[in-house]
């Protein structure tokens, strides 16, 4: 029966992008698949919602799926709408998760846009302030690794020059090592977080720092493919970050901390701008110094003043 029901989908299917070839008038009447309420679904809007190069089949079953999915869900909603009782405080928190999402928008769009690139000698300086601090939580590790198919011609040659790794060697492998290969990361001349490299290897390594310090060369054979691993460096965990792996993270951090102190400032000129407009007045609570008078105090204040 389900073969039956998929048959007969597909060939609706086929009459349905058929019509597209008739006149606008003769569509119009026919192109009304299910009404709910005042929402109406056509064949058009569907037909525009499944991508193209699907077979018949597939195209089918998304065109049911669509279908089934949007009269399902008008038709639960409009029953729900009757019977939630509080449907006041739904639409409260959908329009508060609304504005909530343009504001979102604006303020990253805006203060995106306005902060400029943290320039090399400002990551410097935070470096050598706060190096104490940017410690490594797992090794790091230079090296090669390759992954290629188990019957590679050149697998004896390719472990060998792994092995080595001397400037004709990496030549060889990268001239006629690599046919077979399926990945080839060369970062000899860079820091890798040891479970970047890791997580590409299907092995269980348990302890990283044991491991990076005692492995020099490693190489496992999982699913017809051997994966060759050469450590040329590392630096275990516990210990400080080198600069030149620490400088894209603070990058990030100082750009952050730019991001949200152009964020404040916008909102305080926004504040003093619609203050001035007399949209916003403010009244126990300062919305530019982000502060809450107490009016115990203020009715002091004006005692004395009196």
């Amino acid at each position: 029966m389900r073969y039956i029901a998929a048959f007969a989908a597909a060939c609706l299917l086929v009459q349905l992008l058929s019509c597209r070839s008739q006149s606008a008038d003769a569509q119009q009447s026919d192109d009304v698949l299910v009404s709910v309420g005042d929402s109406t679904l056509t064949v058009s809007e569907v037909l525009r919602r499944i991508p193209a190069g699907l077979n018949p089949a597939d195209s089918a079953n998304m065109f049911e799926r669509i279908v089934g999915d949007w009269v399902r869900d008008l038709v639960l909603i409009d029953v729900a709408e009757k019977n939630i009782p509080d449907m006041d405080r739904i639409d409260r928190m959908v329009e508060a998760y609304r504005n909530g999402l343009i504001v979102s928008q604006y303020l990253s769009t805006v203060s995106e846009r306005a902060a400029d690139d943290v320039p090399e000698s400002r990551i410097k300086r935070y470096y050598e302030t706060h190096r104490d601090g940017l410690v490594l939580d797992q090794p790091l590790v230079k090296g090669v690794f390759v992954k290629v198919a188990a019957n590679d011609e050149t697998l004896d040659n390719l472990r060998k020059w792994m092995s080595r790794l001397t400037d004709e060697d990496v030549d060889n492998i990268e001239k006629y090592g690599l046919r077979q290969a399926t990945r080839y990361e060369y970062f000899r001349d860079e820091w890798h977080e040891w479970s970047v490299i890791a997580e590409q290897i299907p092995y269980r390594f348990f302890d990283a720092d044991a491991f990076v310090s005692s492995s020099a060369d490693f190489e496992t054979e999982a699913d017809g493919s051997v994966y060759i691993l050469h450590i040329s460096d590392y630096i275990p965990s516990g210990k400080e970050m080198p600069y030149e792996f620490a400088r894209l993270k603070i990058r990030e951090i100082l750009r952050a901390t730019d991001v949200a102190s152009h964020r404040d400032r916008l909102m305080e000129d926004i504040y003093r701008e619609r203050i001035r407009s007399g949209a916003l007045r403010p009244g126990l609570y300062d919305p530019v110094g982000r502060k809450f008078s107490n009016p115990v105090d203020n009715s002091k204040n004006n005692q004395k003043q009196k």
